[in-house]
């Protein structure tokens, strides 16, 4: 049905008013009821868009924890791999007869000048210093790199003999040192 069109200046009939009332009354139900419909739909997908979130949010603490922890490990990698060393524990020893390296440091050699001989660490035997000629009487403070545990032997005469560990942390200027418990 239709709104009926009563015309300028004539009378109507209350039944044409009521049905042009009642066309109006269900309009306004079938409108009504589209918004409710609309509504609910739209409240459906905020609350679906909310959950989401939500979901979403959780995933995003978790992969920042997964960083910071990749980062804290990569980090301990660096710190181990950069092999800093700590003169602050620097350390004389005798000749390495058999020296075991307490930590990852450096074995620090100052040959006697017309010495010769080999230094053997885990069984490897590298040349330390070769004497080629009565002349060469070189002398120089030589670092080797060694790991905690290392078995060090020096076969040649030297006038002082060091290890000197590397530093165990880095504490970032900024951050906190943690405490251990």
């Amino acid at each position: 049905m239709a709104l009926i069109t009563i015309e300028y200046g004539s009378l109507a009939s209350s039944e044409t008013m009521n049905k042009n009332f009642q066309y109006l009354d269900d309009k306004i139900s079938e409108t009504t009821g589209s918004f409710t419909t609309s509504i609910s739909s739209v409240s459906s997908n905020i609350a679906t868009l909310n959950t989401n979130l939500s979901d979403l949010s959780d995933k995003l603490d978790e992969t920042k924890n997964d960083i910071e922890e990749t980062i804290n490990g990569t980090n301990s990698c660096v710190i181990t791999a950069l092999m800093l060393p700590d003169w602050s524990a620097c350390i004389s020893i005798s000749k390495p007869k058999s020296y075991i390296a307490p930590s990852n440091g450096y074995v620090l050699i100052n040959p006697v000048a017309n010495s010769s001989g080999n230094l053997v660490i885990n069984g490897v035997t590298v040349y330390f210093k070769y004497r080629g000629h009565e002349d060469d009487n070189a002398a120089i403070l030589v670092p080797y790199p060694v790991k905690k545990g290392d078995d060090v032997t020096l076969t040649s005469s030297a006038i002082a003999t060091y290890f000197l560990p590397v530093v165990e942390k880095i504490v970032i200027e900024g951050e906190e040192e943690e405490e251990d418990a």
